[in-house]
């Protein structure tokens, strides 16, 4: 099922793969709502590369901090299409702190 992109007035347009969305029902409610509010913060922060993957880490601070990474592809006659988000470790997470591909605005649960 091919998901269309539509107008809805916002700013940001992104296109999610239906294995995202899968894996996002597949969470815990919060933590799902949690990392949809991190990719709105992260679209904005997505450089065009025509002919390429991308990844990103971020991170979201809770009493266990959640580490996780999605895989997108943006080029500059189209949208952000995600289509891949999996969990990191937090060796993951350093390793592409080091390669810049860390998203720093951080998510803060209390």
């Amino acid at each position: 099922m091919d998901l269309l992109l539509k107008y809805t007035g916002a700013k940001r347009f992104y296109e999610l793969d239906e294995s995202v969305i899968d894996t996002l029902e597949n969470m815990h409610k919060k933590l799902a709502m949690l990392i949809l509010f991190k990719l709105e913060k992260l679209v904005p922060t997505f450089k065009p590369l025509n002919n390429c993957s991308q990844l990103i880490a971020a991170r979201i601070e809770s009493e266990q901090p959640v580490f996780f990474a999605i895989r997108y592809i943006y080029e500059e006659q189209g949208a952000p299409y995600i289509f891949n988000l999996f969990d990191i470790t937090v060796d993951d997470y350093l390793d592409l702190y080091n390669q810049n591909k860390v998203h720093k605005d951080e998510v803060e649960v209390n």
